[in-house]
Parts: C-alpha cells; structure tokens; sequence
C-alpha cells in the first residue's frame, strides 16, 4: 500500500508497467479491499484523478470478491465526487446474490473517509462463446452491430499511432476522417445524433510505432481494468467534432471542460485483449442540459462486438456550439 506518490510521469515510457503494483488491490477484512497505489490523474493540471482507473478497479474488486470462474457482463457506477491521487481508495463490497450462474455486487469507493463512488456489478460463469461452442458442439445463436465503414476503408497497418497519452497507457490509432472535415463530407447531411465516429485503441503498447511501454502481469482480470480505462477516454472531448464545427483543430483533444458523470459497461463475451488494436464506434445520440449521452461499441481484433459503453458527461461549450451542423 503507497499513498501520497511523488513522481513527474505516472508511467515511465520504455519501461515495462507492472499492473499488480499500479492498479492492483489487496484485502483488508470481510468485503473490505484497498488499492495499493491512488488512482492517478491524466496530467498534473486535471482536478480530479482519471474516472477510467477508478471504473477498472471497482471491476477487479468485483471480481476479487467472487469465485475465479465468475466474470464481469454489466456494469454500472457514478461519480460521486472528484478522487484525488493522493491516498489510496478503500472499497466496502456489499454481496447482492450469490447464484449458479450469476452473482451481484454493490460496491462503494471511500477516499479519506469520504464516499466517492459507487458501482454495482453483475458477473456470470456464461460469457464465452468459445467456451458454449466446445461445450455444446454448436456455435450460439448471435448477431451484432455492424463495424463502422471506416474500418473496412483503412488497413490499420497504415494508420500511425497518435500522440500518445502514456501517462495513461491509452493508446489510438485515428482514422482520417475524425480529424479532417474534409475526409468526411458525407456527415453534411446526416442528423448530430447519428454521425458515428471510430478509431483503435489499446492498454499499453509494444515497440510499434516508435513507442515501447508494455505491461506487465497481465492476468484475466487486469483485462477488464484495460477496457474500462480505454472507454473513459477522448470521447467526452469529440463533441465538436460530431457538430463539425469549422476552424477548430480536431486532431486535438481538449477544447472546452468535460467530465464523467458516470459510466456503463455491458460485456457480451469475454474474448477481448486489450494489448491488441481493438475497434470503437460511438454516437451521442443526445445533448440536454449542458449533459451529453454517449453509446459505443468495443470490437476485438477479430471484428467482433465484445462490448459496449454507455456515459453522460457533464460539457460547457462556453459558446462553442455556436457554429454546429446539425
């Protein structure tokens, strides 16, 4: 357990990241658990730490809490106040049910004493098609939302690794059409609420492009940890570029404050690794209220609907909005 870090980069670039020392949690008493590091900020200048960490280590206390076999299908939890990256989070577990199949968790973040955040979590023994398929001798009855176009349109070999955000180990791939309005004339005439935008992502990355920060034991569960993180990042700040405003440089990813109010995940299998390129998708498909509704879609390196996201985040366009498309 280490509380109050003092170090200028939360990950060293070239330097392997141990995902036990960083986002791991021990147990400390019955449905009592601690992180053994703060939940670290996205740079220095943020006020509060990064909600994608803080979502993955609510799920891999969920499945500390639950035999080994039972993994995460729905998650959903709420920012309750801003986390600082100062001490460690404390997490209280309540056991909702305990089924064959299926078992819940509820569960709540406290940070000096403070509650922080909350989640509930369902996890169930059946979320693999794989599995079903060796099982049974027939593959599941499926179907999925299509992959975006885009994906089909670019070769991914031939797309560059964006300016990565290492502090985070997130790391994209961006299509050209999110960062060129002029790559993506089409949306001209397609409603806010359905432009769709997509690009890759992945949990660390290895001696491609120029950057090396592999990660280190990576077991089941840290998966679940990586996915989370993932899809709590650049999203929320896209918003501009779903209203196509001009004369505003897309390639960058903050114009305007945004912050999570909360964050939903439903996994629908649990054949993903996020070290590989995974795919996403999403829309906002409604903006009320200085509050933005976002839907995605996670696809594994094999073009497979793995997952989907659902998050409201809190969004002053401070005027910016005055040049939308919708």
């Amino acid at each position: 357990m280490i509380d109050a870090i003092t170090r200028d980069v939360n990950y060293p670039k070239g330097e392997a990241v141990d995902l036990e020392i960083e986002f791991g949690v021990d147990k400390i008493g019955p449905n009592l658990y601690r992180g053994r590091r703060p939940i670290a900020k996205p740079d220095k200048r943020t006020r509060g730490s990064f909600g994608g960490d803080l979502a993955g280590q609510a799920l891999l206390v969920a499945m500390k809490s639950t035999p080994q076999e039972f993994r995460p299908h729905s998650f959903h939890s709420y920012f309750v106040k801003a986390v600082h990256d100062k001490t460690c989070l404390e997490w209280k577990v309540e056991e909702t049910s305990n089924g064959r199949n299926y078992a819940n968790r509820s569960l709540q973040a406290f940070q000096d004493g403070d509650l922080v955040y909350t989640a509930s979590v369902s996890l169930t023994k059946k979320n693999s098609s794989q599995k079903a398929l060796k099982e049974t001798g027939e593959k599941p009855f499926e179907f999925q939302t299509p992959k975006h176009q885009w994906f089909d349109k670019h070769k991914i070999d031939d797309l560059p690794v964006a300016a990565p955000n290492g502090s985070l180990l997130l790391y994209h791939k961006f299509f050209p059409e999110v960062v060129s309005l002029d790559a993506s004339r089409d949306e001209d005439n397609v409603a806010a609420a359905e432009r769709k935008l997509s690009w890759y992502f992945r949990w660390g990355i290895d001696n491609e492009g120029g950057h090396h920060q592999p990660l280190a034991n990576l077991s089941p569960d840290f998966h679940y940890v990586g996915l989370a993180a993932l899809t709590d990042s650049v999203y929320l700040t896209r918003l501009l570029r779903v209203l196509r405003i001009e004369d505003v440089d897309h390639a960058q990813f903050v114009h305007y404050f945004s912050v999570s109010l909360d964050h939903t995940m439903y996994f629908h299998d649990v054949d993903f690794d996020v070290t590989k390129w995974l795919g996403f998708s999403f829309k906002v498909t409604r903006f009320s209220h200085n509050r933005a509704l976002c839907q995605g879609e996670v696809y594994n390196d094999k073009g497979v609907h793995v997952a989907t996201i659902i998050q409201e985040g809190l969004i002053m366009l401070n005027g910016l909005e005055a040049g939308a498309k919708l």
